[in-house]
């Protein structure tokens, strides 16, 4: 039998040192553990891609455990995809693109701007006039090439009324500089350094886009917005006059399995080194939380929610006066319940001992009689007092404890009434004979 004991005392003194040093050894490994996650950042040279290499940088640095690179792509769309199949862990895209599952939403970045800009020669001062003309278009799979059909559709232009090729950036602006398109159509920050080599040094101009009020009707994540009045240049000013466009936020996306507690700690260091940020990419001046309001509706990561919410009062302080009302009552009610119960006890206890005044008197009466019908009454008196006093108890006029007190003042009387009637029965014997 000890040695079974011992056996089982071992077994349980081995399994409990293997489950402490399991779980330091995973605590250890977990506060070690380096987090790579990759960046789906869109084409090298563009706004995304040298904020997405801030990105990285900066986080790195606040925090070590995360390192993150940045990867180039063909832009928003291609982006979400590699998102999706988890190739990337985050994601930069544009808020009217839409997304797949797996996306979920950090932070907003900055506000990305519609840009046509066309030569002095080309004849074009609006949108409409650019049937019959030669344009160059963002490459196929990124946002922008889809935003500028949208933008085609609003102003009933299609693909068979002007030429057109999607070619990169780089070969964009050399077919402006050689005149082999008239304009050029690009989705990107105001003050973008390509498009102001294009407006300085190429004779290009800056055209409205005037209807983004009505194209958001269809499209709620466009935006009206200006390009300054001399955003490109102040003397002379590029564009001349504050130009109508549409705006739309560039977003961080994340992928929903990536763990909650790194993108939290992503989220606080853009919220809370803007100005670190800004100091490297100046449109790190416009992170913002997500507000719903520029048609994004996309899902928060779990940990960028745990951020916005960290301030957020819990439900008991958002409802303290209520529940302070409730406690009150509740506590009031108790202590009526409980006084009740209190008074229901005293009365019961009162009751008990009104039976108990009644036994003490018949024990007096039984001492002090001599005749043995006295005695036998008292008996029915008795019985008929423990009757009496069972049927309260069932009713709960009689509290069990009570009960218990009556019923040995009880026995003792019944034993006085039998010690009685004996005495006067054997002394009637005695004078008999």
């Amino acid at each position: 039998m000890k040695g079974k004991i011992g056996l089982i005392v071992g077994i349980s003194v081995a399994l409990s040192a293997g489950l402490i040093i399991g779980l330091t050894s995973y605590i250890i490994n977990d506060r070690q553990k380096i987090y790579h996650l990759k960046i789906a950042a869109g084409s090298k040279g563009g706004d995304s891609y040298t904020f997405s290499q801030v990105i990285a940088q900066v986080v790195s640095k606040h925090n070590p455990k995360i390192q993150i690179e940045a990867i180039e792509t063909e832009g928003s769309e291609a982006n979400i995809k590699l998102l999706e199949t988890n190739q990337v862990q985050l994601a930069t895209a544009q808020a009217d693109i839409p997304t797949l599952p797996a996306s979920r939403m950090v932070s907003l970045l900055f506000p990305d701007t519609f840009q046509l800009v066309v030569t002095q020669k080309s004849g074009i001062n609006n949108v409409g006039q650019l049937k019959g003309k030669r344009i160059g278009l963002p490459p196929l799979g990124g946002g922008q090439y889809k935003s500028f059909w949208v933008l085609a559709a609003h102003y009933r232009l299609a693909s068979t009324d002007f030429a057109y090729r999607a070619m990169s950036e780089t070969e964009a602006d050399l077919a402006f500089r050689n005149n082999q398109i008239d304009a050029v159509f690009r989705v990107r920050a105001t003050g973008n350094k390509s498009i102001q080599k294009l407006v300085q040094d190429y004779g290009g101009r800056l055209i409205p886009i005037d209807q983004a009020a009505a194209m958001k009707i269809r499209q709620s994540a466009f935006e009206p917005l200006f390009i300054p009045k001399g955003a490109y240049q102040g003397n002379p000013p590029i564009p001349p006059v504050d130009l109508p466009t549409v705006a739309v936020q560039r977003t961080l996306l994340a992928n929903k399995n990536v763990d909650a507690e790194v993108i939290r700690e992503i989220t606080q260091i853009l919220a809370e080194n803007r100005q670190e940020l800004a100091t490297q990419i100046p449109l790190a001046a416009y992170i913002a939380p997500p507000n719903y309001t520029g048609g994004t509706g996309l899902p928060l990561h779990l940990g960028s929610q745990a951020y916005y919410d960290r301030e957020k009062p819990s439900f008991f302080q958002e409802n303290a006066d209520y529940l302070a009302l409730w406690l009150t009552v509740i506590i009031l009610l108790f202590s009526w319940i409980w006084g009740l119960k209190t008074w229901w006890e005293k009365k019961q206890k009162n009751r008990a001992d009104f039976y108990n005044q009644d036994l003490v008197e018949l024990i007096a009466a039984t001492y002090n009689s001599n005749e043995i019908q006295e005695i036998r009454e008292i008996r029915q008196k008795l019985v008929h007092i423990l009757t009496t006093v069972v049927s309260e108890l069932d009713e709960d006029r009689i509290s069990a404890e009570s009960f218990e007190s009556f019923t040995f003042t009880w026995e003792s009387a019944i034993a006085a009434v039998r010690d009685r009637e004996h005495i006067l029965i054997t002394e009637q014997k005695s004078r008999l004979n």
